[in-house]
């Protein structure tokens, strides 16, 4: 028999996979139709927000990993992993965290992603830095349109990740 606990897991299991192949409509009907993603202090509530926010990750080419589950009545909370085009670029690994799924009648209800703690903020940031701040000073138009939780958004970090890539290579991986 099937526990709670293993049914959430293996929930979670098809959502990642449907997540790493940007495979938009199966991630949004995992979602309760009020359901929300919880990201950065922003909450993104109802089908076409949670649609932005695949959009955002199929545009920025992320890719995710959820495990180590700890279930506590409807709730799941995981180590998270994501990884997007600019992380990639930068050489960063991706972030790590903490993710906390609520569930209501088999989907999710609420999808709350974690701030990372200051040793994980601080490893990718002595990696990230220089770039961000040579994006920053050379292309913050570019840097500008990474706003949001959105399709236009995830073309921006994709943008990025080929702006610094060009530069790496014009200045012979100097950075």
């Amino acid at each position: 028999m099937t526990t709670i606990a293993q049914q959430y897991s293996d929930l979670l299991g098809v959502y990642q996979e449907a997540c790493n192949r940007h495979d938009i409509e199966t991630c949004v009907a995992m979602f309760a139709h009020d359901g929300e993603i919880v990201s950065g202090g922003e909450s993104y509530v109802g089908t076409e927000a949670i649609r932005a926010a695949h959009e955002y990750d199929l545009a920025s080419r992320t890719l995710v990993e959820f495990r180590d589950f700890a279930v506590e009545d409807n709730v799941v909370r995981c180590a998270f992993w994501n990884e997007h085009e600019l992380s990639r670029a930068i050489g960063t690994d991706g972030m790590r965290g903490t993710a906390e799924f609520t569930f209501t009648g088999g989907r999710i209800q609420k999808f709350l992603i974690l701030p990372p703690d200051d040793a994980e903020r601080q490893r990718v940031m002595t990696k990230a830095g220089p770039a961000f701040k040579w994006l920053r000073e050379n292309h913050p138009e570019a840097v500008a349109r990474w706003q949001g939780f959105d399709r236009a958004a995830g073309e921006a970090v994709t943008a990025l990740a080929d702006l610094w890539r060009a530069h790496l290579q014009a200045d012979g991986g100097a950075n």
